[in-house]
């Protein structure tokens, strides 16, 4: 069991931050093992990179500036599953295939990467992840959180929500239950070019997703299909630049509520957290199988 949140803004920046720990914080009783959030700006800035690595942080940022034209960076800090976290800024004329091919040579696991959004995630409850990340005081137009309750794979940032891929950055997902066909609708993926930096089944999902859009799906037809391909009971968010989508599976073995206010959207896996931020909105229970895309 996870929880899962997400919330939109009509054309405006708000305090995304803010209304995703208030979210999260009220989903925690789901998932006490990790928490992230991704959060959406309106425009495109310099690539934001996010890496862990084990130990020598110091020395692994040396080699990043060696190799790319890194034209801001932060000190490293301590994350708290033990590893550490670098932080920096390359140009966003830099192509994304010279940054993803030094990272992966390199051997570093990419926790964010992107123009558009920022990826929080690391173990502990909200407020542990919050006190590393500070993504409570984060604006934005959109985001997606999650708390996490393992079930399989490993507890540390890497292995927290929400997922990425490299290959396709700026799109992000959340997830609350089980893959149950992961390692056919994985070989088939990976036959297809991608690659994976988890063995996690949430990960499988942006996978599957962007493997669509790349030829040529819109986000909803995407999602559809995800819905018939995908088995297992499971709910989950995508965020894009563009909006967020979401969709249940076909039994409605896992709950996603959604609500609309005053320029606002809202989603997450109970009533409760929209409440928190919507008090007063119209709450509607997705159906088994239903899918919806919110586009800004």
């Amino acid at each position: 069991m996870c929880g899962i949140a997400g919330v939109m803004f009509s054309n405006r920046e708000e305090h995304v931050g803010q209304f995703l720990f208030t979210m999260l914080k009220s989903l925690q009783h789901r998932g006490m093992d990790s928490a992230g959030v991704a959060i959406y700006r309106p425009e495109p800035k310099d690539w934001l990179v996010r890496i862990v690595v084990e130990d020598e942080p110091e020395e692994a940022l040396s080699k990043i500036k060696y190799r790319l034209n890194v034209t801001k960076y932060e000190r490293p800090k301590k994350l708290n599953d033990g590893t550490y976290l670098i932080e920096f800024v390359v140009p966003g004329s830099i192509k994304l295939d010279e940054i993803r091919s030094v990272l992966r040579k390199l051997g570093f696991p990419i926790l964010s990467l992107g123009r558009y959004s920022v990826i929080s995630k690391d173990v502990g409850l909200v407020e542990d992840v919050d006190g590393v990340f500070k993504f409570s005081e984060s604006k934005g137009t959109h985001g997606i959180g999650h708390v996490r309750f393992s079930t399989e794979s490993a507890v540390d940032a890497i292995h927290a929500h929400p997922f990425q891929t490299p290959e396709f950055p700026d799109i992000a997902i959340v997830h609350n239950g089980q893959i149950t066909n992961y390692w056919k609708m994985r070989e088939y993926l990976e036959l297809d070019g991608h690659v994976f930096q988890t063995d996690n089944d949430s990960e499988l999902i942006i996978h599957y997703i962007v493997n669509k859009l790349r030829k040529g799906m819109g986000l909803e037809e995407a999602l559809e299909s995800a819905v018939r391909d995908l088995d297992g009971p499971f709910a989950f968010l995508i965020s894009m630049p563009e909006g967020i989508g979401m969709a249940r599976d076909r039994l409605g073995l896992r709950p996603l509520v959604v609500a609309e206010g005053d320029g606002v959207l809202a989603a997450a896996s109970e009533e409760v957290a929209i409440r928190k931020i919507l008090p007063e909105s119209k709450i509607y229970y997705m159906r088994p199988g239903e899918v919806r895309v919110w586009t800004q």
